[in-house]
């Protein structure tokens, strides 16, 4: 895994974005949260990871979109209560 991640062929907010909808689409409500946390820290905006799990509707089907807005949502949550 850190060969994957020493790459700098995409900058680390644009890798991030990557997996998260990956995650997103396969419905890893855990994993979202993780990447989702991370591209926050790169410098996403709130709604850029919210836009990106509403995208994977399309290829993940509405469920899994619903389970990965509601991981996004609980993601954010947290981070405000802090």
């Amino acid at each position: 895994m850190g060969e994957l991640f020493a790459r700098d062929v995409l900058d680390v907010r644009t890798r991030q974005f990557a997996l998260l909808a990956a995650f997103a689409a396969l419905g890893l409500g855990d994993f979202i949260k993780i990447h989702g946390g991370y591209v926050l820290n790169a410098g996403a905006t709130e709604d850029e990871p919210k836009e990106v799990v509403y995208l994977t509707t399309i290829p993940g089907g509405f469920p899994r979109a619903i389970q990965a807005s509601q991981a996004v949502a609980e993601l954010l949550a947290s981070r405000r209560a802090d």
